[in-house]
């Protein structure tokens, strides 16, 4: 496990916490995996750290006019050159997050926004890239021979 020194000052600083949230929407996948394994390493510090995390969260995506965890649930909709530890580290923090709220009602209220961006999908394997559907391939090979299918 990670310790960081200082958890304390990062904890007092709402714009350290921004910022690294900001981060996660970056480019570069480097600067994604890092911000990702801090932020988790803030959110397990201790458990009234989900809500700070929340407000920051809050925060940007209000000044950039995004729904909350936007960044973080762009990371999950990536169709092209998904990287599988990102999508671990996503969807932990988001659990770890969760799992900290400190009543239902906020709880509820996340999941509902996550649901709203599609977090549902998240847990639903995506279909193979090399072969097309099952119920496209044989509709294009029935009507090669002039076939339908009902």
């Amino acid at each position: 496990m990670l310790y960081v020194d200082g958890m304390n000052g990062v904890i007092g600083h709402t714009e350290t916490i921004q910022w690294l949230y900001l981060l996660i929407g970056s480019k570069f996948r480097l600067v994604v995996k890092t911000s990702l394994k801090l932020l988790l390493v803030f959110v397990e510090y201790s458990e009234s750290n989900a809500p700070l995390l929340i407000q920051a969260i809050n925060t940007v995506d209000s000044k950039r006019g995004c729904k909350q965890w936007s960044n973080a649930m762009e990371i999950l909709a990536e169709k092209d050159g998904v990287d599988t530890e990102l999508l671990v580290y996503v969807m932990t923090l988001i659990n770890k997050t969760l799992a900290a709220l400190p009543d239902q009602d906020s709880f509820y209220d996340m999941v509902d926004v996550l649901e709203e961006q599609g977090i549902h999908w998240a847990d639903q394997a995506p279909p193979p890239r090399s072969a097309p559907p099952p119920h496209t391939a044989q509709t294009s090979r029935s009507s090669t021979r002039g076939e339908t299918t009902h």
